[in-house]
């Protein structure tokens, strides 16, 4: 896409525990920046690896800025998604991790990427989240918005989960095993994949089920409309069953939480490279088609 307005302030969020690859990326990047007219809104992990350095909350980068540059894996992205959740600004994903499936631009390209970003000259994929609230006694305990995934099963032991799971309402199935995965189209590259999962493209508007070592072997993935609402009431288990949203915020649950999944009203915008089709990024990064 094209766009006539420049863009002048960048918010950056960066991985912690990446300091050497971080600091020099922003050695060159925060000069060069400038040079063009552009504010950096750097977070504190970034600005405390660099001295004299403006450092801005989580907060003020959301609301300030008008592109979001990670620094970082993909799960630093999905941490970005959470934050900018309802706000329409575009992230820009630089990958410093292994894999990068969502951070697709390498540090190389960094400044080549974000000079053709500010000018306007970008292509956006607009991905669906998926809101999760938490009951317990009818009362809601939490509200999150994930563009990975939601996993319910048991932080530390490998004990029988049984759960209930309803879809619109009506009942689908009494799940039993190691627990159960509820995926996004772009989640569906993740933990959903490795546990069986089907993959998604990621423009579709679909929920995954995705049951974890089932102990049955009728239980298979399941894709299910994304205006579906999901309720998912805990049966059985121990003290150590969590709900685990984007691999990184953890809920502890009881039996008899009802755990509700919908799209979310949210989208994530990522800005993605126009010369790279998601097939490309398929055989690139998980080696799909490989013979």
């Amino acid at each position: 896409m094209m766009t006539n307005t420049p863009i002048v302030r960048v918010g950056i969020l960066c991985k912690p525990h990446r300091s050497e690859a971080i600091r020099s990326i922003l050695m060159d990047l925060l000069p060069w920046m400038r040079s063009k007219g552009v504010t950096p809104l750097l977070d504190h992990e970034g600005a405390t690896l660099l001295r004299d350095e403006p450092s801005y909350s989580r907060e003020t980068i959301r609301d300030e800025s008008e592109v979001v540059l990670v620094l970082g894996g993909d799960g630093t992205l999905l941490s970005a998604a959470r934050l900018l959740a309802g706000t329409q600004i575009p992230i820009l994903g630089v990958n410093l991790g292994n894999l990068g499936f969502l951070t697709e631009v390498q540090s190389t390209e960094v400044l080549d990427v974000l000079s053709r970003t500010l000018q306007g000259d970008y292509s956006i994929e607009d991905r669906i989240m998926l809101q999760v609230r938490i009951f317990r006694n009818r009362i809601e305990q939490s509200q999150t918005h994930v563009l990975n995934d939601i996993v319910i099963n048991n932080g530390s032991i490998a004990r029988l989960i049984e759960s209930d799971i309803y879809m619109n309402a009506q009942f689908v199935t009494s799940l039993k095993g190691d627990g159960v995965i509820f995926s996004s189209p772009t989640g569906s590259t993740a933990y959903s994949l490795s546990a069986g999962g089907p993959i998604l493209y990621p423009g579709m508007d679909g929920i995954i089920i995705t049951p974890i070592c089932p102990h049955t072997l009728t239980h298979r993935p399941i894709v299910i409309p994304g205006a579906a609402t999901l309720e998912i009431l805990i049966k059985k288990g121990d003290s150590s069953v969590t709900a685990t949203l984007d691999g990184q915020v953890g809920h502890s649950l009881k039996v008899g939480d009802m755990i509700e999944i919908t799209r979310s009203p949210h989208i994530t915008r990522l800005i993605v490279n126009s010369e790279r089709n998601y097939f490309e990024v398929l055989r690139d990064k998980l080696k799909w088609g490989d013979t």
